[in-house]
């Protein structure tokens, strides 16, 4: 049942062409690289396919978070895991029906990548018999065992705290865990840790071919021994743990209710705080950041973003360039990915927790202007963010104070314009976007599936660098080398201004389309 619902769903067959298309790029031209300092390597020679698949299944976690996410929390989203409960169905048979169901899917997504190398090879004029080995060896070795980690770890997640934002958060661990893992194997003396620890197989491909020459990594086949075979074993051995933990352990978590916790436009009057401002804006404005700061998911996921930020900048070299801005900007370069995605999911709940849990219409009924609704639950947003946004700052500061060896006045002014312009100005314009589209598309699924794919695109735009920054929104530019430079100022001030001028109109387009009336939307799912 779980396949052929999922195989109907039009999305399964855009992620299979998603992934379809971006190895045809990578194998017929230029516009796509998945290998960074690959050189003169061939694309099709078994080094580079193995990172090339490696990091197609690493970026494909956005997928199988979704497909995993679907087949576990199906039931929940449309209110039918009491009456499965009912029914005499096994708690066991139900998880490994819907976990085979998710890794059957998954297998048909990821095929596309082995064919569509194929494909792009035979459109550049290449070895199309080298070009079928490769992929099939990178498939079988790389892909498939990440696939069936992946997809173990995020449904036992998604089994155990039956929210989209625990899977959500477990994901965004792995890809932490990821991050940490391709850091440890860039420096000798932690590089077996590193290549153990990474569960997309990236890690222990690089240590094992570290002192390979660029001939070899063109000619040699990676072999499936050692610290891949190793990594491979050892991740395998965590998802089945997990499982095991699971349905020997935790059967009965499966189809227990989950008591939700609505979100109101309200505030109660408390006795003890009888000057509180109550007015209609300000309760919004105070619920809405005390809701964000009480969620489980955000606390996770922020954690996770502060902790993987800090570990990155303390462990990866610092790039050419002044010292101290050097060390922020891989704070934010490591935070971004997290600060996307809870923009992105965050905003979203602004528009979908109360049709999610069926008290719309009650709210629509109160006597609240629309202005008020979205202003405050804006507001509320904004202030909620600071939770991340403040201990990633001052993170920042002492990962660059450590790097740095000093704290000077120049290096303080610095950090002061990183953490307004570069790190919270550009996620409160990222979280009004997010905001916007979900308010005019009015269908959860299209908005999410478009946020992604802006910003997969922005990343390859911005890499490729031919996009002029007044189209790149959210854009912070470079910092100077110098805090004192008129120029860093000017380009910071100048940025800012504009997109939080943009960001004002976004605003005033939500006002004017914000949904009401107890429209509700035809897809509201887990999803």
């Amino acid at each position: 049942m779980e396949v052929h619902a999922q195989l109907r769903d039009p999305l399964t067959t855009l992620y299979a062409l998603v992934f379809g298309l971006l190895a045809l790029g990578y194998a017929s031209s230029n516009a796509v690289e998945l290998v960074s300092n690959r050189g003169s390597v061939p694309r099709t020679a078994s080094w580079a396919l193995m990172l090339a698949f490696g990091g197609l299944t690493a970026f494909g976690q956005v997928i199988t978070t979704m497909i995993a996410t679907t087949a576990m929390l199906r039931d929940e989203a449309q209110r039918t895991r009491s009456m499965i409960a009912t029914t005499g169905l096994s708690p066991r048979i139900w998880f490994v029906g819907r976990v085979l169901a998710a890794l059957s899917i998954m297998s048909t997504v990821y095929a596309a990548m082995p064919v569509g190398l194929v494909l792009g090879t035979a459109l550049a004029g290449g070895s199309v018999a080298q070009a079928v080995l490769e992929s099939l060896r990178a498939y079988l070795f790389i892909t498939v065992p990440t696939m069936f980690v992946v997809t173990a770890v995020l449904a036992v997640a998604g089994a155990l705290t039956q929210r989209v934002l625990g899977v959500l958060a477990t994901a965004l661990l792995l890809v932490g865990v990821w991050q940490v893992a391709l850091a440890l194997v860039a420096n000798p003396s932690t590089a077996t840790a590193g290549a153990l620890l990474d569960p997309f197989g990236n890690a222990p491909v690089l240590a094992a071919t570290a002192a390979w020459t660029v001939e070899q990594r063109a000619n040699n086949q990676v072999p499936f021994t050692g610290l891949l075979l190793y990594n491979r074993l050892t991740w395998l051995g965590i998802a089945l743990g997990a499982v095991g933990l699971l349905l020997y352990g935790a059967t009965a978590r499966l189809f227990a209710p989950r008591v939700e916790q609505v979100m109101v436009v309200g505030e109660q009057h408390r006795a003890d705080t009888p000057f509180r401002d109550t007015s209609v804006l300000m309760s919004l404005r105070r619920f809405t950041a005390q809701w964000m700061q009480r969620d489980g998911g955000w606390r996770i996921v922020s954690s996770l973003a502060v902790l993987n930020a800090l570990a990155n900048a303390l462990l990866r070299p610092l790039h050419i360039g002044e010292p101290t801005v050097a060390a922020l900007m891989l704070v934010s370069e490591h935070a971004r990915l997290f600060l996307i995605l809870l923009a992105t999911v965050y905003a979203g709940e602004l528009v979908w927790r109360e049709r999610d849990v069926r008290v719309d219409q009650l709210v629509d009924a109160l006597p609240i202007s629309r202005r008020d609704l979205v202003v405050g639950r804006v507001q509320g947003l904004l202030t909620g963010q600071l939770q991340i946004v403040l201990p990633v700052a001052l993170g920042a500061l002492l990962v660059a104070v450590l790097r740095t060896g000093s704290l000077h006045a120049p290096q303080l002014m610095a950090w002061g314009a990183w953490s307004v312009f570069v790190l919270w100005l550009p996620f409160a314009q990222l979280t009004v976007l997010s905001l916007t589209v979900h308010v005019l598309l009015d269908h959860k699924v299209a908005a999410h599936l478009l946020l992604i794919t802006g910003w997969v695109m922005a990343v390859v735009i911005n890499t490729r660098g031919a996009t002029p920054w007044w189209v790149r929104f959210a854009d912070a530019g470079p910092l100077a080398t110098a805090a004192g430079d008129g120029v860093f100022w000017g380009i910071l001030l100048q940025r800012g201004a504009y997109w939080s001028a943009v960001s004002a109109a976004l605003l005033l387009l939500c006002w004017w389309r914000w949904p009401s009336g107890g429209r509700t939307s035809p897809a509201i799912t887990s999803r």
